[in-house]
């Protein structure tokens, strides 16, 4: 089965990928990212390696997409390569007839664990919305505080520390104690700064703490891990299984977040996954909430061990709530548990006319900045 095009589709739902081949079993996928033009452009780069070879030999493909770039790695080409892989996925699925979770060795769990985020500018108000989540049957909340700052594109790491503790003694009073707590940081803290938070909201007993601190040094995390027994998690920000190496074999964080469309699609998480497994690591996929990324999130899930929960949107309980148009069905959700999606392939059909539909919108993530105006992590 040859490779006879690929199409970069740019959307304001994202960045996804269309393989044609010469059986006329086309494949999509996803690589969402924060620059969007140039995840686009590093497709069209890669297209020459892709076409007239067999659609089939999708380690090979990523191989080539990989190792033949001199500068190779970061969030662009993870992106790229990303999207590639997953609609390569998702042509063998459709090609056999059968879902990717089983080309990954089927079914390793019978449904997966979802946890749903909640914003609010308000204590009250993001307590509120925790509740009417765990209502609904969540059995698992992330949440941040400090939403009402990025408005004003301030960060202080004193008052967000103190607004984080805030809202997560609202939370825990609203949702009970059978709920677990996500707390988000966003890397946005210096060390020391996460070791207050860290020290102040261990007695409400979060599940972990994710991305306490900024991503680049991992090894930063010797200066966090020793000063609590919150679990810590991260690695969303991290593209392939060499910049996962040093997280895993540091034993510094205890969950890892890989990204399935930006971190080198499925073929890459199975093989960051199996490296976390052999230090008992268990993996809480990052989702970018795209509509095919969605998708592979939910057969990466499934298939692979060591997933202790999945992000997913928290409107996921209601569908009705969901924009199912580009990419569907959305996976159902039942008592906080989402169920596998049945269809060959990734198992949901995309819509080019409603992608092309949704333009990109312009803009750029808040600049944010300290008080004496120095600049701070978003």
């Amino acid at each position: 089965m040859k490779i006879t095009n690929v199409i970069a589709i740019l959307s304001g739902e994202g960045v996804f990928v269309k393989v044609e081949t010469d059986e006329d079993i086309a494949g999509y996928g996803e690589g969402t990212s924060f620059t969007p033009r140039a995840v686009i452009g590093m497709i069209e780069e890669l297209k020459p390696y892709l076409i007239g070879e067999d659609a089939t030999r999708i380690e090979h493909l990523w191989q080539m997409c990989f190792r033949t770039l001199f500068a190779r790695g970061g969030p662009v080409t993870g992106s790229a390569i990303a999207a590639i892989d997953i609609a390569l996925w998702d042509i063998k699925g459709k090609a056999l007839g059968v879902p990717v979770y089983q080309l990954l060795g089927g079914l390793a769990r019978d449904k997966v664990r979802v946890y749903g985020p909640v914003a609010g500018k308000t204590a009250e108000e993001i307590a509120g919305k925790a509740k009417k989540l765990a209502d609904r049957g969540v059995t698992a909340i992330r949440y941040r505080a400090f939403h009402d700052w990025d408005a004003l594109h301030l960060h202080d790491h004193k008052r967000a520390v103190m607004q984080q503790v805030e809202y997560t003694e609202a939370i825990r009073a609203a949702v009970g104690e059978d709920v677990d707590l996500i707390l988000e940081c966003h890397g946005r803290y210096d060390p020391d700064y996460a070791v207050m938070l860290a020290k102040i909201v261990e007695k409400y007993r979060p599940l972990y703490l994710e991305d306490p601190i900024r991503h680049e040094n991992p090894q930063a995390y010797r200066r966090l891990r020793p000063f609590t027994s919150i679990p810590l998690a991260t690695g969303e920000r991290s593209h392939n299984k060499f910049e996962f190496r040093e997280l895993v074999e540091s034993g510094l964080v205890d969950y890892l977040r890989p990204d399935v469309c930006w971190c080198g699609g499925i073929t890459e998480m199975r093989k960051i996954a199996a490296m976390a497994e052999t230090h008992y690591i268990n993996l809480v996929p990052h989702n970018n909430w795209g509509p095919v990324g969605t998708a592979a999130s939910m057969h990466v899930s499934l298939a692979f061990s060591n997933v202790a929960l999945l992000e997913l949107p928290a409107s996921a309980s209601d569908p009705k709530d969901l924009n199912t148009d580009v990419a569907s069905p959305y996976p159902v959700v039942e008592n906080g548990y989402a169920l596998p999606l049945l269809g060959p392939g990734l198992g949901v059909e995309f819509s080019e006319a409603a992608a092309l539909a949704r333009p990109p919108k312009p803009g750029t993530t808040p600049k944010l900045k300290a008080l004496d105006g120095s600049v701070r992590d978003w």
